[in-house]
């Protein structure tokens, strides 16, 4: 922000530059530096005339001997005829520079060498006089540069100004600064206006019908106006401040911006059709041309001001051409108002418009204020506009939200907070300076109340910064933290979510971290089941991608997005997973839940390279999945099923844990393959996380390595096709007790030789014991024990 520091004179009496530069830096602004728009003069020395003659050689010429404080005393030829002895003047040397660009050189001037020149106004670029040199003060001290003891041109205040203090966004919001660092009292600009008998409620009309979005409307009317050039003073303060003058009403609703912080926009009465004002949302399809000339489509979430039939300027952010105030004007209609900050804020954005109103309103604007930036308006625009103020500001309140009122502030927690040791009444009067007011309570609790413009304060800590910004952050001791610290067990979910990156990256799996949306579309593409909670999405308001506009219920969209993107750069085989949350809606008004999920996709490649495996697809992923679960404490079986509409329903899996379904794997079903433009075989893992959160992981434990010899048996057994072999495996585990240390299924057959619908499991068993060494007996009889079983269970026959 730009701010003339003549103009904040004005408002509060200014310490020296370089002290407020230093005070405003410390206390929370940002890159502060002061600009001066006069002509640079620091290569200007004051001097001292200690003599002068005439010029030996010409009539109007003098010759004067000038003292520039350090060396001898120099002579320099000089024509102005207001010349004489003991002056203070301005003496630019040889070598120097004028401000013009003008370099200087000694000359010699009708025979008498000239070392300088003494300046007159109008080459220092200080006036157009020229009839004789610039007189100093008697008491500019000699030999110093002239830019210092002498006003150039104004002084430009250019800070940064963070995005919580918008109440500093202003003349009156720096000059409250300066009060509160520096002391002093705040001067006002009059507001109240001269008013006529005509009432404004007579001349207009305003509604809110979105109260939600517009706090406060005041509107004042200002009548018979004379449209045109703003006088000197007020573009000069305009300029200053980096804004163009426009006309007499313009001008005075930005200079008003500028004063106190507050926008402001003036309207043609004429053009206003009703004369009503309506504050509502957009409706569909309507259009509004800005006063930059623009057609803007509006969108339904736009808050508008309207008039009986369209809408006539986008509230907060710009206003419409319609109701532009040109020098044809005569009535004229002031708004001032307080809107929702997030709505101004999402409009701008939305329309890629940014101004010096919507820069104030997406900060929060004085709710106190309102009135008083309308007030003043309307009285500068009567003073230099002529015309009528017509009697009373039209003021209509909308549905503001609860404001933090008083803030309990414990003087000994805020004292812990910043490492000092201020008092009560220390706190209470730092607090004061910037208009809080404090009123003591017992055991050291101060009961302040916060301003009406500074809507960041709502807690202690809000007001402890306060403390520290006005005490001084140079002036708080450095001292060392005192605190008992213990060790902090890491949550199970996080340990959890961790170990499974870990575990899928030892895999050969790139972790890939991405936002959080996904397209409508996208959800399509999967195929849910109807019942399937997670068609239902939540919509994102203001997304930074139009079409992904939802947020994601499953990892899945996006990782098959990110494959085909990959695919069509070339990637043979995409190995990818991603380890987030989902969103899944709860019932209106509630926060959705937020399960931790794992997802991974694995493509083969188009051409087998040389150290391509040869195993399935789906057992890679298969693979991949129970180790996962294996380094994450679990012990997993994959069984036949599971709802998932966008997996191959023949190579599909559930990963269960205990008696729990915590994940699935499987192929990607052709058709959503084909959706996504996936064109190579593709295999999915999904595992829930949360869901394995209160799940007890396996405990590990170790046996020694048995020196006994091991016993295989093979088992070839008949069973019906639709028969899960993980669960014929299961089986025989159980049978064949300790004794039997592997079980593993090696060969599947079917055809001659096995019944139709029937399918042929052949199993290895190896039977070992730790202390001796297993008889032909005890395998025989274990064996047996395992085809009983596998005959009375499963209907399995020997082969």
């Amino acid at each position: 922000m730009r701010v003339s520091l003549n103009w904040l004179g004005e408002f509060i009496a200014l310490p020296p530059e370089g002290e407020l530069v230093e005070r405003l830096e410390l206390s929370g602004f940002e890159d502060v530096i002061v600009e001066r728009l006069g002509p640079d003069l620091s290569a200007i020395r004051v001097g001292r005339v200690l003599e002068r003659v005439a010029h030996p050689n010409a009539d109007r010429l003098s010759v004067c001997r000038v003292e520039l404080g350090e060396g001898e005393p120099v002579e320099i030829v000089c024509g102005a005829s207001n010349l004489v002895v003991e002056q203070k003047v301005a003496v630019a040397s040889p070598g120097g520079v004028l401000p013009d660009g003008t370099p200087l050189k000694r000359t010699k001037i009708r025979g008498v060498v000239s070392h300088g020149m003494i300046c007159s106004s109008r080459e220092l670029g200080l006036g157009d006089e020229d009839d004789g040199i610039l007189v100093l003060d008697p008491d500019a001290p000699v030999g110093v540069s002239l830019s210092q003891v002498l006003t150039t041109g104004d002084r430009i205040l250019d800070l940064g100004i963070t995005p919580n203090r918008g109440d500093a966004a202003s003349l009156l919001g720096i000059a409250r600064e300066v009060r509160a660092l520096f002391g002093g009292t705040l001067h006002l600009p009059e507001t109240a206006p001269v008013e006529a008998d005509s009432a404004t409620a007579d001349a207009v009309s305003v509604a809110i019908d979105a109260p939600d979005e517009c706090f406060q409307y005041v509107a004042r009317v200002v009548r018979g106006v004379r449209i045109g050039p703003s006088p000197e003073w007020l573009c000069r303060k305009l300029e200053a401040s980096g804004i163009r003058s426009i006309n007499v009403a313009v001008d005075v609703t930005n200079l008003v911006l500028l004063e106190f912080g507050q926008p402001l926009h003036a309207f043609d009465l004429a053009r206003v059709r009703g004369p009503i004002v309506r504050v509502r949302l957009a409706r569909a399809g309507e259009k509004l041309v800005t006063l930059e000339g623009q057609t803007r489509a509006l969108d339904p979430r736009d808050l508008v001001i309207a008039d009986a039939e369209r809408p006539i300027a986008l509230a907060g952010v710009m206003g419409g051409a319609d109701t532009e105030v040109t020098d044809a004007s005569v009535d004229l209609l002031i708004e001032s108002a307080q809107f929702r900050p997030g709505s101004v804020r999402l409009t701008a954005r939305r329309h890629g418009l940014r101004s010096e109103a919507s820069y104030r309103f997406e900060r929060g604007v004085d709710r106190a204020g309102v009135t008083r930036a309308a007030d003043r308006a309307a009285r500068l625009i009567a003073e230099l506009a002529g015309g009528e103020v017509a009697a009373g500001a039209l003021a209509v309140r909308g549905t503001p939200p609860p404001v933090t009122e008083t803030i309990r502030l414990e003087v000994e927690r805020a004292n812990r907070l910043l490492g000092t040791a201020l008092t009560s009444d220390e706190i209470s009067n730092l607090l004061e300076r910037v208009g809080v007011q404090c009123l003591e309570e017992p055991r050291g609790v101060l009961r302040c109340r916060v301003p009406s413009h500074r809507n960041d304060l709502h807690v202690h800590q809000d007001l402890t910064e306060e403390v520290a910004r006005i005490y001084g952050y140079d002036r708080i001791p450095t001292t060392m933290p005192q605190a008992t610290l213990g060790p902090v067990p890491e949550p199970r979910g996080w340990t959890l979510a961790e170990r499974t990156r870990d575990a899928l990256a030892g895999s050969g799996l790139l972790e890939c971290a991405s936002f959080p949306f996904v397209s409508a579309g996208e959800l399509e593409s999967l195929r849910l089941a109807a019942d399937d909670p997670r068609r239902a999405s939540l919509a994102i308001l203001n997304p930074f991608h139009e079409e992904r506009a939802q947020l994601r219920t499953t990892l899945l969209p996006t990782l098959l997005r990110l494959t085909r993107n990959n695919r069509s750069r070339q990637v043979d085989r995409v190995a990818l997973f991603e380890v987030a949350r989902v969103f899944w809606p709860r019932g209106e008004g509630e926060l959705p839940e937020e399960p931790l999920w794992a997802c991974a996709v694995l493509t083969g490649a188009e051409e087998g390279g040389l150290w391509e495996t040869s195993a399935p697809l789906f057992f890679q992923a298969k693979g991949i999945a129970e180790r996962l679960l294996f380094q994450v404490g679990y012990v997993a079986s994959l069984r036949e099923g599971g709802n998932r509409t966008y997996l191959h329903p023949g190579a599909t899996a559930g990963i269960w844990v205990g008696e729990q379904e915590v994940g699935m794997v499987g192929e990607l079903h052709p058709a959503v393959a084909a959706d996504f433009q996936i064109d190579v075989p593709c295999v999915v893992i999904e595992l829930n996380l949360s869901a394995l959160v209160p799940l007890a992981p396996h405990d590990p434990h170790y046996e020694e390595v048995s020196r006994q010899p091991r016993v295989r048996r093979d088992l070839a057994v008949i069973l019906d096709r639709a028969q899960a072999a993980g669960e014929v495996e299961a089986a025989i585990r159980k049978t064949g007790g300790r004794d039997l240390v592997s079980v593993e299924l090696f060969d599947r057959y079917e055809g001659q030789g096995v019944p139709e619908g029937r399918v042929s499991l052949a199993f290895r068993l190896v039977f070992q014991r730790p202390d001796r060494t297993l008889t032909d007996a005890e395998v025989i009889r274990i064996t047996g024990k395992v085809v009983k079983m596998l005959a009375r269970r499963f209907g399995g026959e020997l082969r």
